[in-house]
């Protein structure tokens, strides 16, 4: 099996804040989130696809850091007759860290900028090698082979965010299904993926209504889905994973759901909620965990497995009348099994958006956020801008880049880091569990009460770009 380990993860138990069935208000406290003022075109987005226009002499093996001296997050080929690569970075990066394989070596890195039109590089294989800058020693897997880390960190969790009474508005803390989730492609040497390690981790839920996860590849068809192999699970010793719709004649966009991921029995006695409430926080070692190896029937291209069709999504079968409901983030479609009930329920609610777009509402707010790193949720009932009070203004400016002065280590991604129980906040005032964000790193990251964020992780503003 594979010398890179991806520690993933699944689902937990629901326990509810929320009716069954969705209701056509928003909730008396949706607060400041609902009262944004969005523009119409604002997406949402925050990753960006950068074109690796690397060049190379000859059939040439690289290495792509997101940091200085970091670990690669992308191994793949250029030259010869290797497909092209587009690798998906935080919106915010403005520079990627690029070496390559050479006839003594690995060269050093070097800071290659990224523009609108992507980051360019000329490759010399013929060139002294200097240290393994940023490249395992242990770890030959790393050197050798094709891969790629999604997000953009090697063994790094992204964080998907979901509110769960679409087509009505919540309560906005955004804690109703927070799960992470890190994605593995390997590929032989001309860039073609075949097959895919995904794990997921359910970091909270603050919602009654049983949804369960699913993943839509809409860049690969159902019948090109060959195996599925569980590879490592914590605290959900029955996780699955299946392909909804497999056979080898299915032309239609994958669809995969997680399975026996959302109870897990170690949720403190006498919570409501699965680690959204003061004073019944988990620690990470508690959380259900699930990782699987997805194999392909023959190698797909790299753009058809890119993080954008890649649409995470919650399903369910309403008891009430049978209606099945999908949450989706803004601009990802239904799938074609519960397309009509969208078109119903989108259409009787005064909330969804009257253009058209999918899982938008009239305001332009949506009910599914994607960040690539691992940050902290909202305690229960906590507005989301209270918790990430830098989103307003880059919702709100449809999402240009607010100039905030770098600090440390991590240069243009901005230190903004959560206050934390015993750190830096005046005496008795002490802000926990993502309730705001200051402009300076937590100094001892043991305080933070529930998933601590990243050591990357910045305010929503700046990783966002």
């Amino acid at each position: 099996m594979k010398k890179i380990l991806l520690f993933a993860a699944a689902a937990l138990s629901f326990a509810g804040c929320a009716e069954d069935a969705p209701t056509p208000g928003p909730a008396d406290d949706a607060g400041k989130f609902a009262e944004m003022s969005v523009p119409s075109s604002f997406g949402w987005k925050t990753t960006a696809s950068v074109a690796c226009n690397f060049t190379a002499p000859q059939p040439t093996r690289v290495y792509v850091a997101a940091e200085q001296g970091a670990e690669p997050f992308a191994s793949f080929m250029v030259g010869g007759d290797a497909d092209p690569v587009k690798l998906d970075v935080p919106a915010a990066t403005r520079t990627l860290y690029v070496s390559c394989r050479t006839e003594s070596g690995v060269s050093p890195q070097v800071a290659v900028p990224v523009t609108s039109d992507g980051a360019f590089c000329s490759l010399d294989p013929k060139a002294a090698s200097g240290t393994r800058a940023g490249i395992g020693n242990d770890d030959e897997a790393s050197v050798d082979e094709g891969l790629i880390y999604i997000p953009a960190r090697k063994n790094g969790w992204g964080t998907l965010m979901f509110e769960d009474l679409w087509p009505a508005y919540g309560d906005f803390d955004f804690n109703d299904f927070v799960v992470n989730y890190k994605i593995q492609l390997y590929m032989q040497n001309k860039n073609k993926v075949n097959a895919m390690l995904i794990g997921v981790r359910v970091k909270a839920v603050g919602g009654s209504i049983p949804y369960d996860l699913c993943l839509a590849m809409k860049g690969v068809k159902g019948g090109e889905i060959d195996q599925i192999e569980p590879y490592n699970s914590k605290n959900a010793p029955e996780a699955e994973l299946v392909a909804l719709n497999s056979p080898n004649y299915v032309k239609e966009p994958a669809v995969l759901k997680f399975l026996n991921i959302r109870e897990n029995a170690n949720r403190p006695a006498g919570a409501a909620y699965v680690n959204t409430e003061e004073g019944y926080e988990m620690p990470e070692d508690r959380l259900a965990e699930a990782s699987f190896m997805v194999h392909f029937r023959n190698s797909i291209a790299i753009e058809d497995v890119a993080f954008d069709t890649f649409d995470f999504f919650l399903t369910r079968d309403r008891e009430s009348d049978g209606r099945r409901i999908e949450i989706h983030r803004g601009g990802f479609e239904p799938t074609p099994a519960a397309t009509a009930d969208y078109n119903a329920l989108a259409g009787q609610s005064a909330y969804t958006d009257r253009a058209g777009r999918f899982y938008y509402s009239n305001d332009g707010l949506v009910w599914a956020i994607n960040i690539p790193f691992d940050i902290q949720h909202a305690y229960e009932k906590t507005d989301f801008l209270k918790a990430y009070p830098q989103m307003l203004e880059w919702a709100q400016s449809g999402g240009a880049v607010v100039e905030v002065s770098p600090e440390g280590e991590f240069g243009e991604l901005a230190n903004y880091f959560i206050t934390t129980t015993g750190t830096g906040t005046s005496t008795g005032n002490a802000k926990r569990f993502g309730e705001e964000f200051v402009p300076r790193r937590v100094e001892n990251l043991g305080y933070v009460l529930i998933q601590r964020a990243d050591p990357v992780a910045v305010a929503l503003v700046n990783l966002l770009g």
